[in-house]
């Protein structure tokens, strides 16, 4: 009992603390997550524009090469002989050093730019290097752009490619280069321009805005070439994939390390694609140490509210016991009731009311039952005044042998005693007792038979009932003084033949007794007097029996009975009773 009533109180305190918290909290979150996507996402898409600008800029240099060498046809012709002759001369000497110098100049102004590869197709495998001049093949350390270049058969284009160098034989850890072809087929001709990729990526790390936050470049192959070197931990080949092959610019992935927020941008130019992943856990810090927040302050509402509630319960389930005790020692006349001294709080000012109430019902109770012992010698003297209900029925019994005897058998005058000795006894054979209702009807047909030989047979009473009706229960003396008023208000004042009709009607849990006569009826004013009499505590002249049965009625079911009666005069008299059903 004190559990529920500790969580019932518990309940009561914190529900209305935290519905306000978790609601302000929840919209808190809501809200700032879709601000911060939307923000992330034209922030993310300004810095991968930002980024395809500056690379397309540094593809742009490959081109003003390419317009450089293959625009002006002295320089190309000036390189196809260095290339294709297998000794230098005066002329090509100076034409390597012009052309030699342009392209170192070109590349130790560019940081980014680690060297340029010209190739035309010659017997003796030469290119033209920004770094090391006139080279060989066979003794050069980089010739994969080589085999790359000669496996391609398709038409004139440019791509892309990220590869490892070994600029010496020495070397653990290759160096990362990033290769982009502008190729010429079938004239086997090739400006390659090496790109150092750190430089890209350096840049790439010091535009990102979010700790954690993955910039990266997919070449028009959907390969990564360049990064700022942290796309590894979020990302593995199918993932780039589903990244590269998503149509929406923006979007929400799941990834083996979470939930990331994805910005996409595409170059129409170059076929690369431009990407951003932020993780939501780094996206949201703000919205999750709103949450946080909001889960810490719901915690501490949670144990202050527990604390309260446990105090405010233990003090008040200290005073409800209090109460109970003294409920259960009000009717204790030996145990001494004294008031608190003085009213702190609601408790104690019930306590003292109550205390009080039960000092004033102990006074009370005290008057009535000296009333009550007053009342039951003033019955117990009227009731010594009174003719002994036995002796009054022996004398019907020998009186009924003595009218027999005079005729030698039974007559109107025995058969009158009969049902006056049944009356007599169903009366005052405790009258407190329940009956059944065959047992009311069988009172009230010795009653009417008495009637019948009195007014010689002036009117007649019919019963209509189910049999399942006369098994229940009920008060005595309900249907006599009913019939006593149709006999003596109804039919006797009327000439012609009277009828009376007792209807016994159950419905669910309710029964219905009616008493119908075609008597002589009750004029409108007179009526409307015994209902306001039936409803005060005023003595009638008249409807004696009426009035003592409603009394009886209020008494034994209070507020659950009622009674009514219609009348019409000329035409009869109705009363119905609606009782509670006993079974």
């Amino acid at each position: 009992m004190r559990e529920k009533y500790f969580i019932k109180h518990l309940a009561r305190f914190l529900i209305p603390l935290l519905i306000p918290i978790i609601i302000l909290g929840s919209l808190s979150t809501i809200s700032t997550q879709h601000d911060i996507k939307a923000d992330i996402n034209q922030n993310s898409s300004f810095l991968l524009q930002q980024s395809q600008t500056q690379l397309e800029m540094i593809l742009n240099e490959l081109d003003t090469l390419y317009l450089a060498l293959y625009d002006n046809k002295d320089i190309f012709n000036e390189l196809s002989s260095v290339l294709k002759n297998p000794y230098y001369t005066y002329e090509s000497s100076t034409s390597n050093r012009i052309i030699s110098s342009f392209l170192n100049a070109f590349t130790s102004s560019k940081p980014y730019i680690q060297s340029f590869y010209l190739y035309v197709d010659n017997p003796h495998h030469r290119f033209l290097s920004s770094v090391d001049g006139l080279v060989t093949l066979d003794h050069y350390y980089d010739t994969e752009w080589y085999g790359l270049f000669m496996d391609y058969t398709g038409m004139p284009t440019k791509w892309t490619t990220r590869r490892n160098i070994r600029f010496y034989d020495f070397e653990t850890n290759p160096t990362a280069m990033v290769t982009f072809y502008n190729v010429l087929v079938p004239q086997k001709i090739a400006i390659i321009l090496n790109i150092r990729p750190k430089y890209i990526e350096n840049i790439l790390d010091d535009i990102t805005t979010y700790e954690g936050q993955q910039l990266f470049v997919l070449d028009e192959n959907n390969h990564v070439i360049f990064s700022n070197h942290k796309h590894e931990a979020f990302f593995q080949d199918e993932d780039i994939q589903r990244i590269a092959n998503q149509p929406a610019e923006f979007f929400d992935m799941r990834t083996p390390q979470g939930m990331i927020n994805v910005t996409k941008v595409e170059s129409e130019r170059y076929k690369w694609k431009y990407v951003s992943a932020i993780p939501h856990s780094e996206l949201y810090k703000t919205p999750t140490r709103i949450f946080n927040y909001t889960l810490f302050f719901t915690g501490i509402s949670v144990v202050c509210g527990f604390i309260l509630t446990y105090y405010l319960v233990s003090r008040n389930y200290k005073q409800l016991k209090m109460i109970r005790t003294l409920i259960k020692s009000a009717d204790d006349r030996l145990t001494p009731l004294e008031p608190p001294g003085k009213v702190r709080d609601e408790y104690s000012y019930i306590i003292h009311n109550m205390i009080t109430h039960f000092i004033e019902h102990r006074y009370i109770h005290t008057q009535l039952l000296e009333k009550k012992y007053r009342l039951q010698v003033m019955e117990l003297l009227a009731l010594q005044s009174q003719i002994n209900p036995h002796f009054l029925y022996n004398t019907l019994h020998s009186v009924y042998w003595e009218s027999v005897a005079l005729t030698g058998k039974p007559n109107k005058a025995s058969e009158m005693i009969e049902d006056l000795s049944d009356m007599l006894s169903y009366s005052f054979s405790n009258p407190t007792k329940t009956v059944t209702w065959a047992e009311e009807i069988a009172n009230s047909v010795s009653y009417i038979n008495i009637q019948k030989k009195r007014y010689k047979d002036k009117f007649d009473v019919l019963f209509e009932y189910e049999e399942e009706t006369t098994k229940l229960s009920t008060m005595k003396l309900i249907l006599q003084p009913l019939l006593e008023n149709s006999i003596y208000h109804g039919i006797k004042e009327k000439e012609d033949f009277g009828l009376i009709k007792v209807k016994l009607v159950r419905k669910e849990n309710r029964l219905s007794i009616i008493v119908l006569d075609n008597g002589a009826g009750i004029e409108p004013v007179k009526l409307s007097e015994i209902n306001r009499q039936l409803r005060s505590d005023e003595e009638p002249a008249l409807h004696v029996g009426m009035f003592n049965t409603n009394k009886r009625l209020m008494l034994m079911y209070n507020d659950q009975y009622s009674l009514r009666i219609r009348s019409k005069p000329d035409f009869g008299t109705m009363v119905e009773i609606i009782i509670p059903v006993t079974e």
